[in-house]
């Protein structure tokens, strides 16, 4: 027997005709392919119809975020926070500017 790894087994699945059919039924009210064209659309993304109608519909798929080393996560999250308290802060600077801007007119 071949050798065959985890994820090769945990992608196969059976699938009826029925099923097929229903799929081919959903992609084709969402897009324009023809029955053909939707079948072979099936195989080619593992019987994922959403991926099919996402990627008709021009909607890139995301691509898995990966984590290279701890370290650089680290300085991510940090960034990121840095980032967001930096916006709020700007923000409430903004807000308090156009208060203050707003009591003048009306003091005026």
């Amino acid at each position: 027997m071949d050798s065959i790894s985890k994820d090769q087994l945990s992608r196969v699945i059976e699938i009826d005709d029925d099923k097929i059919a229903e799929m081919c039924g959903i992609v084709s009210r969402q897009t324009d392919y023809t029955m053909d064209e939707i079948k072979d659309k099936l195989i080619e993304h593992d019987y994922q119809y959403l991926d099919i109608i996402k990627e008709y519909m021009g909607v890139e798929k995301e691509k898995p975020y990966k984590i290279s080393s701890l370290n650089q996560e680290i300085y991510k999250q940090i960034r990121l926070k840095l980032d967001a308290a930096t916006k709020d802060f700007n923000d409430k600077q903004y807000e308090k500017i156009l208060e203050e801007l707003s009591k003048d007119e009306d003091n005026k």
